[in-house]
């Protein structure tokens, strides 16, 4: 019995191992993609399976052997995968900055998830935080309603509820006026984009708002990726100090998101800080962080949060930022391919979207 369940236990531990190791492949195919997600989980599976294995008196010398080298390997590569996000590793900001209040500009991000019914948690939220910048996701007609009790605090309001992407409406509240601002669909996808500059008492800053969809049942992760690297390019290349921020649906250590950070020159708060989860706020065990304010050079931090629930599946984030153009900051480089492999993203998106309008 005791090696039937050894042999159990080194079945699940190989296919872990093999779970670990797909994401590797430079594909967008949902299912591997998904498995970006999970990496702190699959990590502490693998050692558990691997001593509960050990423990029940392992499987043949030889065939433990493999696997304790690949589960090492496996464990290599989370590793190295989390590691920017542990607090061990350097931090990007290291959330330092001190400021005038007129020179602090304060972001939060809530993805208030469209079932939720707990609007008046979301407004208890918004007034007890008091941002400049209030971007609200997965809003839906209700939630416009409900959230209409903040046009008194805000006086300029940009919103779009998408009619078929029923779960991507996009809310943004802001304290200060906007130079410009719209809602896009870039590559035709038909969840909203927000481009926009805010201004500040301190100077112009653009704003990029995203919730692409994630990879998810037969819906790959090329629109996800497109629209992150496309943030992130539009951020690099334009002339003012830039904030990209919402539920990416993929995690800060995906390999794309890692690229976007690269390629836009931005700065992480997690970096050095821990993962602190944003989803899923109704689990103990599956969590990872989805929603993201990254931001350039030209701003420094001076706090950054994961707030407590609002009934959502989302925790909200917070970051408190201080306008000046000379902070203590480490940027990651960019590497030799990425600009390449952001094209072929971005040409693929493209592609896509030519293919819809021709059907």
């Amino acid at each position: 019995m005791r090696h039937a369940l050894a042999v159990i236990a080194g079945i699940v531990l190989a296919l872990l191992i093999i779970a670990s190791a797909l994401p590797l492949w430079e594909t967008d195919t949902w299912w591997v993609r998904y498995l970006d997600f999970p990496r702190m989980q699959f990590a502490a599976l693998i050692v558990g399976f691997w001593a509960l294995m050990a423990g029940l008196g392992g499987i043949g010398r030889g065939a433990a052997r493999w696997l304790t080298l690949l589960a090492v390997l496996a464990l290599g590569y989370h590793g190295y995968r989390l590691w920017p996000y542990q607090p061990l590793a350097a931090k990007m900001d290291p959330g330092l900055a001190s400021c005038a209040p007129e020179e602090r500009l304060s972001i939060l991000v809530a993805n208030v998830q469209r079932s939720n019914r707990q609007a008046e948690e979301v407004i208890a939220l918004a007034r007890e935080q008091d941002p400049d910048l209030f971007l609200v996701l997965e809003t839906d007609e209700w939630w416009d309603e409900a959230l209409s009790a903040l046009d008194a605090s805000y006086d300029h309001h940009q919103q779009d509820i998408p009619s078929e992407a029923t779960y991507y409406g996009m809310h943004v509240f802001s304290r200060h006026p906007f130079a410009s601002a719209e809602m896009r669909f870039p590559f035709g996808a038909d969840t909203p984009y927000f481009d926009g500059v805010v201004e500040h008492p301190a100077g112009q800053v653009r704003v990029l708002g995203v919730h692409p969809r994630p990879p998810h049942y037969f819906q790959p992760s090329t629109l996800r990726d497109a629209t992150m690297l496309q943030a992130a390019i539009e951020a690099r290349d334009g002339t003012l100090p830039a904030i990209v921020a919402g539920d990416f649906n993929a995690a800060a250590w995906e390999r794309t998101a890692r690229r976007t950070l690269r390629l836009g020159q931005l700065i992480d708060p997690r970096a050095g800080r821990g993962p602190m989860p944003s989803f899923d706020a109704n689990s103990w065990w599956m969590k990872w962080p989805l929603d993201q304010i990254l931001w350039q050079q030209g701003l420094a931090m001076a706090d950054f949060q994961v707030l407590p629930g609002i009934g959502s599946d989302h925790y909200p984030v917070r970051a408190d930022l201080c306008l000046t153009p000379n902070a203590d900051q480490r940027l990651v480089a960019p590497r030799e391919d990425d600009p390449a492999e952001a094209e072929a993203t971005l040409e693929k998106a493209r592609s896509m979207r030519d293919e819809a309008f021709d059907g």
